[in-house]
């Protein structure tokens, strides 16, 4: 297949670009000069291209941040989408568009409500969220309006090498790693019984893969594990591959008020349509964030 990649350049980007060339695909990666908010730079960079499948990763993607200007994630997730289909649309052939969206989507959910499934009603809470659950709405209308092959995936909880120490699983490696290198012995640490659906970066990707081959237009798929890890079992993990212990102290500045406890999605869409099941375990998962940490260049770029 002739792939376009948006955000090819971020983590998970990076990583989709491997596989994609490892299963013999041809990746064209949209240039990172190229704002996808200037639908006429956008369009004299995808002009007169042949493409099977468009992945589209580009967004503005940190939760926190977003609080601080959700004007501008609205503004380049929602519009830079809106654009991306248009001009999807205008060529020979367009291609299907794997659309990738979050978990972050549904926001709050009642427990009596998982695993999450696809059809559960969103309530997003931050402002990412919401410009989240906008650019699927803004993707599908090209689907339910004018025919483009969508696909939205809605990926949960995913780490790796070369994932930012902005994230829980890299950063937890990196204090855990100094804790180390200086001798410490405790660890601050906020609400470690709140338990995520975590899934390896290289599995995700796999997924997008698939579904961009099998998945049917105007779904929506869970990218997820389908089981709930503490962030407590992912500090045991950690230590175990460090072969380094550390005593807990929750400190109260480090917890969250309107934390989740539990987020869980359920992938039974993803497995029936795909036949995807994840191959790599949280403990491979924790030794690669590890090693590339420490320098083993495990990891894209």
């Amino acid at each position: 297949m002739r792939a376009l990649v948006t955000g090819s350049r971020g983590f998970v980007g990076g990583w989709l670009c491997r596989h994609l060339r490892d299963a013999g695909d041809q990746v064209v990666e949209l240039d990172a000069g190229v704002d996808l908010c200037e639908r006429a730079a956008l369009e004299a960079a995808i002009a007169g291209g042949e493409y099977d499948v468009c992945y589209h990763l580009a967004a503005l993607s940190h939760v926190g941040q977003s609080w601080s200007d959700p004007g501008l994630y609205y503004h380049n997730n929602v519009v830079g989408t809106a654009n991306l289909v248009s001009t999807l649309l205008g060529l020979r052939q367009p291609p299907r568009l794997v659309h990738v969206s979050s978990s972050e989507v549904y926001g709050r959910v009642d427990p009596r409500d998982l695993p999450i499934v696809e059809a559960q009603a969103l309530h997003p809470v931050s402002p990412y969220a919401a410009s989240k659950a906008s650019s699927e709405l803004a993707a599908l209308q090209g689907f339910y309006g004018q025919g483009l092959p969508v696909i939205v995936a809605r990926p949960f909880n995913h780490t790796g090498p070369g994932q930012s120490a902005n994230y829980l699983v890299p950063a937890l490696a990196a204090r855990l790693i100094e804790a180390q290198a200086t001798h410490q012995r405790y660890l601050k640490v906020g609400n470690v019984r709140a338990s995520r659906d975590f899934m390896d970066v290289r599995d995700v990707v796999r997924a997008y893969r698939l579904l961009a081959c099998l998945g049917e237009p105007g779904e929506i798929y869970n990218v997820c594990a389908g089981e709930a890890v503490s962030v407590e079992d992912v500090i045991e993990l950690l230590t175990r591959v460090l072969d380094y212990r550390v005593a807990l102290d929750v400190d109260p500045g480090l917890l969250r008020p309107n934390d989740v406890e539990l987020v869980v999605g359920d992938p039974t869409r993803l497995h029936l349509t795909t036949g995807f099941r994840p191959q790599v375990s949280l403990l491979e998962t924790v030794k690669s964030v590890v090693g590339s940490l420490m320098g083993d260049g495990r990891h894209p770029g």
